[in-house]
């Protein structure tokens, strides 16, 4: 019997097609174009067995529809292209309005201590801090001084990198004795970052009476300038080292019996302000870093001020990632060895500072290099007592100095001890003892660590 005949029928996009039973699939052989079609074939796009019925307008509904999704096609990506090039145009036009607008902001990048990046820009008395990758700018506001209300007199102070000059300013119609903070032209990026964290600062810790007060800033050229409250008698150090009559006048140190011409009193008082200062400073949650007795200014009434916020943080522990120029010699253990901060290492720098007022302003491990403090302090090598200090006080150092931070005291508590010890009032420093420390003409921060 003769084999039955099969039959393949193949449905292009132009309608079906048959294959005879010897065709191969895999070829496609002439056929011819029905009436009214004007192509003769097209590479199949659907296989089907047996018989199929398709419609024979399928064809031209296809092409008639393609041409209708071409240029539906065409219309939407001119469209997009017109949108977005209009939207270009007047970001650029926002952009150079805002830079001709705002042409007095200056924007200061810094990297913080948990590793985020900071924007700060003043503009207009408004101070706006911005860390990456938090959305939300922190605004920060302080008081805007004019340039033209800064009248600039004598030199105070001046470092590597800044430099303090008092000057009079206008502030709310009245003027007032101020102390302007500025950076010298070639200060480097990392002086630029810290002198802007320390008009940060000021702005978030308000007013206290033992904290120097912010009392505006100036944005000219360029340039930031910091306005702080003015001390007359200058920094502790040096006021410590001026009393020592000792040196200056030895006739006067015989008669009255003394070395100075500072009481024990007064000393302690010293000591109390600062405790006062550091312990509001620590309950804002900021770390000093920085504490000793170059930057406590004494201003009337010989009340102590803590100053010079430049490397202070705003947060419980601080780890520095990066090296540069610290002061090594009021550094707490783990500073040194580990590079972490907290207030507790702002403890051990107070009783370096303790021992600063007792020895009237002598240099802290005075003929030790940085390297064999690193060696030493770790195997419990402290500064001995000095001949003139009470045993009380030597203690207070020492609870200050201890190995571990946690078990040093709470700057609440040595405010307690020193007040107590006021309020008795015993001589805890004996001036007629005052023991001759020498002290050294180093740059305190000048030592890597």
């Amino acid at each position: 019997m003769a084999p039955r005949a099969r039959a393949v029928v193949v449905v292009s996009s132009w309608g079906p097609r048959v294959l005879g039973e010897g065709c191969c699939l895999g070829a496609w052989p002439p056929v011819q174009p029905e009436q009214g079609s004007a192509v003769g074939h097209d590479p199949p796009s659907l296989l089907l067995a047996g018989a199929l019925s398709v419609p024979p307008s399928l064809g031209s509904q296809s092409t008639e529809q393609a041409g209708v999704d071409q240029q539906l096609l065409l219309a939407i990506v001119g469209s997009v292209s017109v949108t977005c090039l209009t939207i270009l145009f007047a970001l650029l036009a926002l952009f150079l309005i805002k830079k001709n607008f705002f042409h007095r902001r200056r924007t200061f990048t810094y990297q913080s201590g948990s590793g985020e990046e900071t924007i700060l820009q003043f503009n207009s008395g408004t101070l706006t801090l911005t860390r990456r990758p938090k959305p939300q700018p922190e605004p920060l506001s302080y008081p805007i001084l004019e340039w033209e209300d800064i009248k600039f007199e004598d030199m105070i102070g001046e470092g590597n990198f800044g430099q303090v000059i008092r000057a009079m300013i206008k502030k709310d119609g009245l003027k007032m004795n101020a102390a302007i903070k500025m950076l010298k032209e070639f200060a480097s990026e990392n002086d630029h970052r810290d002198f802007a964290g320390e008009l940060e600062v000021l702005c978030k810790l308000g007013h206290h009476p033992n904290i120097i007060n912010l009392l505006g800033a100036c944005e000219n050229k360029g340039y930031l300038y910091i306005a702080i409250e003015y001390a007359p008698y200058g920094n502790l150090l040096d006021f410590l080292r001026k009393s020592r009559v000792l040196e200056t006048d030895p006739a006067f140190a015989k008669e009255h019996g003394t070395a100075s011409t500072l009481t024990s009193q007064q000393l302690l008082q010293f000591a109390s302000d600062v405790a006062k200062g550091m312990q509001y400073l620590s309950e804002k949650q900021f770390i000093h870093r920085d504490l000793a007795a170059r930057n406590i200014l004494v201003g009337e009434n010989l009340a102590s001020k803590i100053a010079d916020f430049g490397l202070s943080r705003g947060e419980e522990v601080y780890v520095k990632k990066t090296m540069g120029r610290l002061p090594v010699r009021w550094m707490a253990i783990e500073s040194l060895n580990y590079s972490v901060y907290t207030t507790k290492s702002d403890v051990w720098s107070f009783g370096v500072l303790l021992w600063e007022i007792v020895s009237l302003g002598g240099t802290p491990y005075c003929g030790m290099t940085c390297a064999e403090l690193y060696e030493k302090l770790p195997q419990g090598y402290r500064m001995e007592k000095p001949r003139n200090c009470d045993d009380e006080v030597y203690e207070l150092m020492r609870q200050c100095w201890r190995d571990r931070p946690y078990e040093r005291p709470p700057f609440a508590q040595i405010s307690m001890q020193l007040i107590r010890m006021l309020e008795a009032r015993k001589a805890y420093v004996n001036m007629a003892l005052f023991e001759n420390f020498t002290y050294a003409g180093i740059d305190a921060t000048a030592e890597e660590a």
